[in-house]
């Protein structure tokens, strides 16, 4: 696990494709820019910070970073129709935008994880990570009629993981959480998340190490949060009606 800017470990599949690269700069640049977001909701007036809630709490951070990133060509809550095995529903994707000439469409997931845990929870997170898998499945072939001229449409799964401990451990240097315990978590979600169908391993993952202040003050409901992750799963780009060249693309 590298460092890749101060307080952020990243992990990340080995891949030159352009789509691909693009697809991973949007994740980085995203993860990077919300939390440098979130650390304006611990100040002098109020410490309240989005990650400690749920993924609506997060559109709070998120949607504005990536409003900025995209030239504000972003639409939340998109109508798609979903086909699921023999069966089809209306549903929403969370997020379409436009990145660096490419069409994305993203499901976003949030979780928490105990920081001291050996076996990642099934119900509450990895079971999580397979439902944003299924919902990015279920798009597919809707996504092949979108009629914007860009490269392709890439499916993009962003889970969200805050990590959590006890308050009471906030100064625990013995089990501190510091790099070593990054990495260590950091292997174990990959491996559990990907443990019932290895080809839906996550392509990247990355740890914000909230600062010690910020651990402190955002302290709620007994809990402290002293680190976030990015968990994402890149697909390869789907040819669509619009796209500028009709040269076929790979699909996944």
């Amino acid at each position: 696990m590298k460092s890749v800017k101060k307080y952020f470990y990243e992990i990340a599949e080995e891949k030159e494709d352009e789509a691909y690269m693009v697809a991973k700069r949007l994740v980085e640049t995203l993860f990077f820019q919300m939390s440098k977001q979130s650390t304006k909701f611990c100040n002098d007036i109020f410490c309240d910070l989005p990650y400690a809630y749920t993924e609506r709490r997060l559109d709070s951070v998120l949607l504005p970073t990536l409003s900025k990133m995209c030239n504000s060509i972003v639409l939340t809550e998109y109508p798609v129709n979903r086909n699921q095995q023999e069966d089809s529903s209306v549903g929403r994707i969370d997020y379409w935008c436009i990145y660096e000439g490419y069409s994305f469409v993203i499901e976003l997931k949030q979780s928490y994880d105990n920081i001291r845990t050996e076996h990642t929870k099934k119900d509450k997170l990895t079971e999580r990570w397979q439902e944003m898998i299924k919902q990015l499945d279920s798009v597919k072939k809707e996504i092949q009629g979108f009629e914007e001229k860009t490269n392709g449409v890439i499916r993009l799964g962003l889970h969200i993981i805050t990590s959590r401990d006890k308050e009471e451990n906030v100064n625990n240097h013995k089990e501190r959480f510091d790099r070593k315990m990054i990495e260590k978590i950091a292997e174990r979600l990959r491996t559990d998340i990907g443990k019932t169908t290895p080809s839906r391993k996550p392509d990247i993952i990355i740890c914000w190490k909230i600062p010690q202040n910020i651990v402190e003050k955002g302290a709620k409901w007994g809990c402290v949060f002293p680190g976030l992750w990015a968990v994402a799963k890149i697909y390869a780009p789907i040819s669509h009606k619009g796209m500028k060249s009709r040269k076929k693309v790979d699909s996944i």
